[in-house]
């Protein structure tokens, strides 16, 4: 990142989840950092399984029933026992995409150069979706963001783990 002038890291990370345990990882390293400025971070999953935003909304771990899902890997519906606590206390937003979002943000990232499948283009999806339309300027103010923010969207698989198309949704 500092090759790329963003010597201070990132100011919003977002976050593709299914029982929560690599968010609890990021919520970890950017949350025990003894000084500095944290960035946000962003939950992101599949409106068909969505148990960490819904124990966030709820505010205790729930299990939800999961529907389909081209986000295979996130396809969970019960957070981690271990990584709730940090979850709870660590993100700053959550968001449940729905698979034609991600699949749309597998095509901009592959026109990118990026080989991203549906479970790791939802961290695009999700930042897409919290960043605009209705509210997206009141959110982007929430999340101390700005136009010259530095997002880091972490994906968690290439294209070739789950083939797809926009045409297939």
């Amino acid at each position: 990142m500092a090759a790329e002038g963003a010597a201070d890291g990132p100011d919003l990370v977002s976050i593709p989840v299914g029982v929560g345990s690599l968010a609890q990882a990021v919520v970890t390293h950017y949350r025990s950092r003894p000084s500095g400025r944290a960035p946000a971070l962003l939950s992101v999953e599949p409106q068909a399984a969505a148990c960490v935003l819904e124990s966030l909304t709820r505010g205790e771990p729930v299990t939800v029933t999961c529907g389909d899902t081209t986000m295979a890997g996130l396809n969970c519906g019960t957070p981690s026992s271990i990584a709730w606590p940090y979850l709870r206390g660590g993100l700053d937003a959550a968001v449940a995409v729905p698979d034609i979002d991600s699949a749309r943000a597998a095509v901009r990232l592959a026109a990118l150069g990026v080989s991203s499948g549906p479970c790791g283009a939802a961290a695009l999806a999700g930042l897409r979706t919290v960043l605009t339309g209705a509210g997206g300027e009141e959110r982007r103010t929430a999340l101390g963001l700005d136009a010259t923010s530095v997002v880091v969207l972490l994906s968690t698989e290439g294209r070739d783990a789950a083939p797809y198309s926009v045409a297939d949704h």
